[in-house]
């Protein structure tokens, strides 16, 4: 496995990929920004780490719960922490047709297909910043012990 990088989201919508289904991770805004959409395109085929970050949208966590029926506050998420790895299985462009099952999730921008999700048993603390970042060590260590520790090990 090569993961060496990890990409912030805001809270709560590490929640919906881990325990949701949500396959999707829409980036809209980086539409009109190249370099953000070459680094997507290296990234394909990779796995990166989510990282929960220390922003919170009372606004997507109560479109989450239309969507699941679960309400989660600020405390319920892990809060700047690395708390799970995914693998990017592709790229979806304005006007690519949504992946099946994931017409709530995708909002018809530019966006991160995911899958093979692993959830971390411990959030690893980190500070966080914007864009595809390098995990720093410890961390990179940590994800890497507990990744390992689950069944099936890396992939």
């Amino acid at each position: 496995m090569s993961l060496t990088a990890y990409l912030s989201l805001s809270r709560p919508w590490t929640v919906a990929i881990e325990r949701h289904g949500k396959r999707v991770e829409n980036r809209h805004r980086w539409a009109g920004y190249a370099h953000l959409l070459r680094q997507a395109e290296r990234h394909v085929g990779q796995d990166i780490a989510l990282h929960s970050s220390g922003s919170y949208s009372r606004e997507d966590a109560g479109y989450i719960k239309a969507v699941t029926g679960v309400w989660y506050a600020r405390r319920d998420v892990p809060d700047k922490a690395l708390t799970s790895v995914v693998r990017i299985a592709g790229l979806l462009h304005p006007g690519d047709a949504c992946p099946p099952g994931q017409e709530r999730w995708y909002f018809g921008g530019f966006a991160l297909v995911l899958d093979n999700v692993r959830v971390l048993p411990t959030p690893v603390d980190m500070p966080g910043a914007l864009g595809f970042q390098k995990i720093p060590e410890p961390q990179l260590s940590n994800v890497l012990a507990q990744l390992g520790a689950l069944k099936g090990g890396p992939q």
